[in-house]
């Protein structure tokens, strides 16, 4: 059941799934006093009834509470709330080391020393506090975007002190990654651990594990027999001080491995300066017993015995006289019964292949290869299967498919192209329908995000915050991220949509203002303003009224309200005043246009009064 939009302890809201493991799953959330993005890690609900389970998952949050370091995932809180156990932690930005070398493969040497000087230091400081990770590997290393290299995931670490918390140490790390005393039922050690970074450090520089089987039994014994396959014969350049850095570390002799994670931090600090090493060569211990069978075991009593009775001996030369002497009559009889026995054998071996013939034909027309109805419809596949003469199991089989619709067969059981012999029963495996693939709707208008998924079956749930990258209404996060795969016969299906208020700019009235003045206000209320010249009036009695770089209007109107930052607006201004006419006819230069104007008012005030 999802938790998004939870709050927890009244501070951590659940915004999204964004990790599941064997024990946990791991929400994004929020500190809302703090104002901190989180990671929340919650024991699953199938779990929490199970006391050994919440114990080791007490044991996480006790052991990796206890660690402070810069390549370490911090741990914020601890706690419990209506059966649900979390850990808050510090959310890191970034890729899992596994991506980085699926995505590059091998890296430079010096790169990958710069990777494993930083897991070897935290690893380091989690043994001096008595912890073992025991579940080191690429999936559980973290690498920020700035290149910072943190450990996570202590959910399996096995702290010394509280060593009696569980009875027996089952092998719970990666197998690719398994130390060989591991691998034998024994306790975990820091040189367990170790021996994970040797396999980490091979990976990183070849870019892939050492040793892959087809089976975990397979892999494991490689792991307590099979010697590390060199690096530097795939990559020559590799310094051998670096090679030996991985032979030490996974040598199968506890005692040939580095003592703890400092030694090998130092030398992974001065493996560069080493120039002309010899390569590191262990002795093979063979802890397999070797066992001796004595006589009794091989021979009857009676078979003993005989060889016990005394032979008396024959002179030399009487020795070859008597083979020579062989009764004749034994002789024929000899060779009269090995011609029987050839006779015989070979009576039995024409019978066996008229035998072996007979059988072939007959199974030939009562065995065939089942035909391949994968993507045919449930009822044609039954139909065509009849008629080759198959049974059909009344019990098939149902799973979400990719690729095929409801009621379309994704398998059959025996495989198509399996030879059986007819009438045989067959199983299908018939699509319940299809995933429903999440989109990604981040960017996009709630509504038309809401009504698509509801057509979808979803339930959607809205929770609004303040953005100033988004307008109001857009959807900026979504619970189910895109890409997940949802199973649409799930009933009460639910997705929380985090989508922006938006925010509000209001317009300021600043006509009359300096155009430069004008634009540094509307630069900080976060719009972003532009400028246009206008051309001066014409006409003499507005050309008498403006003034030059002022505003005179702009293209979005005072008080009008804006929920978008950076929205553009254009600010109008004159940069000069009309050119005034020096016709002589009219003006006749501007003393005598200052008399004539007087002389005028003059009239006008004084005259008569027409």
């Amino acid at each position: 059941m999802s938790e998004v939009n939870r709050i927890l302890a009244g501070r951590y809201l659940l915004q999204r799934l964004i990790g599941q493991g064997g024990m946990a799953d791991v929400y994004l959330g929020e500190d809302t006093i703090l104002k901190r993005i989180v990671a929340v890690k919650i024991l699953r609900s199938s779990l929490t009834g199970d006391p050994i389970y919440i114990t080791r998952f007490h044991r996480e949050a006790s052991a990796a509470a206890a660690l402070s370091h810069p390549n370490i995932v911090a741990i914020y809180d601890v706690g419990d709330e209506d059966d649900l156990y979390y850990i808050i932690m510090e959310y890191i930005r970034g890729q899992t080391l596994k991506s980085l070398i699926h995505k590059r493969g091998a890296l430079h040497y010096v790169e990958a020393i710069d990777i494993m000087k930083q897991i070897a230091s935290g690893v380091a400081h989690a043994h001096s506090n008595g912890i073992v990770h025991r579940d080191l590997k690429p999936q559980n290393i973290l690498v920020t975007d700035s290149g910072t290299v943190k450990i996570a995931d202590f959910g399996i670490a096995s702290i010394q002190s509280l060593s009696q918390v569980t009875q027996t140490d089952t092998i719970m790390g990666s197998l690719h990654y398994l130390a060989p005393e591991i691998a034998r039922g024994e306790k975990a050690t820091p040189q367990s651990d170790i021996y994970a970074l040797g396999i980490v450090f091979y990976e990183l520089l070849r870019g892939e594990v050492p040793f892959n089987g087809e089976s975990p039994v397979n892999i494991a014994l490689k792991h307590m027999r099979d010697e590390i396959p060199s690096v530097r014969s795939f990559n020559p350049s590799i310094p051998q001080s670096v090679e030996n850095i991985i032979i030490k570390a996974t040598a199968k002799n506890i005692k040939d491995r580095y003592h703890d994670a400092n030694e090998m931090l130092q030398d992974l600090m001065t493996c560069l300066t080493r120039e002309n090493e010899s390569k590191i060569v262990f002795d093979i211990i063979d802890d397999d017993p070797t066992i001796v069978a004595g006589e009794t075991q091989f021979f009857k009593k009676e078979e003993i015995e005989e060889k016990k009775v005394p032979v008396e001996k024959e002179p030399l030369e009487n020795r070859t006289s008597r083979v020579t002497r062989i009764d004749q009559k034994q002789k024929r009889s000899l060779n009269i019964s090995k011609k029987k026995i050839a006779i015989a054998v070979s009576a039995i071996l024409a019978v066996c292949l008229l035998i072996g013939v007979i059988v072939f034909i007959n199974n030939s027309s009562q065995t065939a290869k089942i035909p391949d109805v994968t993507g045919l419809k449930k009822s044609e596949a039954i139909s065509l299967l009849k008629e080759k003469g198959y049974k059909i199991d009344k019990t098939e089989d149902s799973e979400l498919s990719d690729k095929y619709e409801k009621n379309y067969v994704i398998q059959t059981t025996p495989k198509a192209g399996t030879i059986v012999a007819k009438n045989s029963l067959i199983r299908l495996t018939v699509s319940s329908g299809k995933y429903i693939v999440m989109e990604d709707y981040t960017g996009k208008k709630y509504n038309n995000v809401k009504a698509k998924l509801e057509a979808l079956g979803f339930k959607v749930k809205k929770y609004e915050k303040s953005d100033e990258e988004y307008a109001s209404g857009i959807v900026i996060d979504q619970s189910i991220s895109a890409g997940e795969k949802q199973d649409p016969n799930t009933k009460n299906k639910t997705i929380t949509l985090t989508v922006s208020k938006g925010i509000t700019i209001t317009v300021p009235y600043l006509y009359g203002e300096n155009i430069e003045s004008a634009k540094k206000t509307l630069k900080n209320l976060g719009f972003n303003p532009t400028t246009e010249v206008l051309s001066p009036p014409t006409d003499k009695n507005e050309a008498s009224k403006i003034t030059i770089n002022t505003v005179v209007k702009m293209s979005l109107d005072p008080y009008t309200q804006v929920h978008e930052k950076n929205k553009k607006i254009i600010i109008y201004y004159y940069d000069r005043k009309p050119e005034t006419n020096n016709d002589n006819s009219n003006n006749g230069g501007t003393n005598t246009d200052d008399n004539t104007n007087n002389q005028g008012r003059s009239n006008n005030n004084g005259g008569t009064g027409h």
